[in-house]
């Protein structure tokens, strides 16, 4: 897949998941043990949280999906960074969003900045200020 327009303003198309107690759990056990913020309510609520909280991680991975398959492989996605700023809890549905926000042609490739962010179903981000960039092959 080669990139011929490229062009700030353009909208990456987004992601959504329906973040599930089973799948907080599961994917906590996946990627780093047992953190009783992530599977036990009452642990979660003396931290001040409603209930237990989705790890931060998952919903990166939403954000990373939805650039990889913009950018046609997760290989061209070359940098992430953004801010936590919601807790995200099971029965959330988080959609990652994003748009391009500059292009710049270096040799062969088009490094592409983009500002991203995900949010849940009543529109309130749960990250912010995010910022990504892909390297895509020019055409």
């Amino acid at each position: 897949m080669r990139f011929d327009v490229v062009e700030p303003g353009t909208e990456i198309p987004s992601v959504s998941h329906l973040v599930t107690r089973e799948n907080v759990i599961k994917y906590g056990r996946l990627v780093s043990g047992f953190n009783p913020v992530h599977e036990d309510d009452e642990f979660a609520r003396d931290l001040g949280f409603e209930r237990i909280v989705a790890h931060g991680v998952m919903h990166i991975n939403f954000i990373t999906e939805m650039l990889s398959s913009y950018s046609g492989h997760p290989e061209r996605v070359k940098k992430l960074a953004l801010d936590f700023v919601k807790a995200v809890y099971p029965g959330d549905e988080i959609t990652a969003r994003g748009y391009v926000k500059e292009v710049e042609r270096v040799g062969g490739c088009l490094r592409v900045t983009c500002e991203v962010w995900s949010e849940n179903q009543n529109g309130v981000k749960v990250t912010d200020r995010g910022v990504a960039e892909l390297e895509l092959p020019a055409g």
